[in-house]
């Protein structure tokens, strides 16, 4: 929804800002990465089948507020940062961990976190303090929903988390200066199922757009996710991806521009294509684990050391980093094309990604004129 008077002008401002910063990394490396994900927590209150990071137990305990602050303000360049889980608001410090995220980050101009929906009054309540200290900052929230509510609950392994998905999307849908959005995660458990769920976003949410409901690969990963050689890969035969595109239609914002660019390469990866567009991990992007050890990525399980014995830049210019950046320019680490790396690796290579995107895009109007 639209916010108070001059929230359009002072958010406009933050992404000019945002894509200046962004641009840096078209020429160099910059000294501290400009986006950042940081996970929060392994626990969650759901038992997802695609995602096992609620089994594990690790050794050691996440970071304290006080910790995720401390090693957010030594990231001078940081501009956009995804906070994820396990689900975020299963942590009781949750508001406070925000809080310090808020004043830890001047430079921050654009903040998305996902959640699961299951506690829909934190999250309203963050969501209000966010924007109110922070409008010229985009806040972007991603709540899951795999399916219609049977088959949602049976993926999330809980009753009652569909209904508490779909009353906090609503909730959020009706605040102010926050941009809300159905994330789906396409697994062979959903993928029979999203057109039903579209059928009951569509019905049931007043106004509701294509434009609002997100779409994700099934991804895997030993450190983050923990569900290497999932049994869930869906099938990449179906035209799922290329039928999403159609019904988003064209791009209206900079986000809806992201998304488009992200689905219609997808497409083409899923193809076993190249995608042509650089990845931007250890460049201008990295993952920092709940305990805060430095990763490349959310993917690849590369420990490159503890943000709480070393600081941030000596980690970050650090022999071992280096070395495994170049390792990802060759691909050494395996290449992937999720969400997560995708949209930095597209803002990374504007003109790959242009190019990556029209193809799409001339591609499936040959098809629909066959």
């Amino acid at each position: 929804m639209n916010g108070p008077p001059g929230l359009a002008s002072r958010r406009a401002v933050g992404r000019a800002e945002l894509v200046a910063r962004l641009a840096e990394t078209w020429v160099r490396r910059p000294s501290t990465p400009n986006r950042v994900v940081m996970m929060l927590t392994r626990a969650c209150n759901l038992r997802c089948n695609m995602c096992l990071t609620w089994s594990a137990r690790p050794e050691r305990p996440p970071m304290t507020p006080e910790q995720v602050g401390g090693v957010l303000r030594q990231i001078d360049r940081l501009t956009w940062l995804d906070l994820t889980g396990g689900e975020i608001f299963v942590r009781p410090d949750a508001e406070a961990v925000f809080d310090e995220v808020t004043r830890a980050t001047p430079a921050l101009r654009m903040l998305h976190f996902p959640t699961n929906g299951w506690f829909g009054d934190r999250v309203e309540r963050v969501a209000s303090d966010f924007v109110a200290r922070r409008p010229e900052s985009d806040l972007i929230i991603t709540v899951s929903l795999d399916g219609p509510r049977d088959v949602h609950d049976r993926i999330r392994g809980r009753a009652g988390s569909f209904d508490r998905a779909i009353a906090t999307f609503r909730r959020l849908r009706e605040l102010p200066g926050v941009s809300v959005f159905v994330g789906t995660t396409i697994t062979s458990a959903s993928q029979p199922h999203v057109v039903a769920l579209g059928e009951y976003l569509h019905g049931e949410i007043p106004g509701f757009s294509a434009r609002e409901w997100h779409w994700n690969w099934l991804q895997e990963s030993g450190h983050f996710f923990r569900n290497t050689g999932s049994e869930l890969q869906p099938d990449r035969s179906e035209p799922i991806v290329r039928t999403h595109v159609a019904r988003r239609g064209l791009p209206r914002s900079p986000v809806e521009l992201m998304e488009l660019g992200f689905l219609v390469t997808l497409e083409r990866y899923l193809r076993g294509e190249p995608t042509g567009i650089s990845c931007q991990s250890l460049r201008s992007t990295c993952f920092i684990s709940p305990e805060g050890d430095l990763y490349p990525c959310h993917v690849w399980d590369r420990p490159l050391g503890s943000l709480l014995e070393s600081p941030f830049a000596a980690l970050w210019a650090a022999d071992e980093t280096t070395a495994a950046r170049r390792e990802v320019e060759r691909l050494d680490c395996g290449g992937c094309f999720t969400p997560c790396e995708a949209y930095p690796a597209l803002a990374g290579s504007p003109l790959a990604a242009s190019r990556s995107t029209l193809r799409g895009i001339a591609r499936q109007l040959r098809r629909s004129e066959a």
